[in-house]
């Protein structure tokens, strides 16, 4: 699985992004997609979108996130683990 870090915090959403792809290993699923392509800036209105877009999952998580404004759910973690 190939990351691909577009824009990114000093690595802060890089790190979810590896954690849940971590998680899938432990799982011993299968991935669905061979890239996933990290963005993330300001004024978003959610938290993290998702687009599967051919081989690769595109996440794209709100910044202020870092700051403790909003989160992911864990509905939302978990549908992310298993698009991957």
């Amino acid at each position: 699985m190939d990351v691909v870090v577009k824009s990114d915090y000093d690595g802060y959403f890089e790190s979810w992004v590896k954690g849940w792809i971590q998680q899938k290993v432990e799982m011993g699923k299968p991935f669905n997609h061979k890239r996933v392509v990290i963005t993330s800036g300001p004024w978003r209105s959610y938290a993290v979108s998702f687009e599967k877009a051919g081989e690769e999952l595109r996440l794209d998580f709100y910044s202020a996130l870092r700051a403790g404004f909003g989160g992911v759910t864990a509905s939302e973690i978990r549908e992310i683990i298993e698009l991957l």
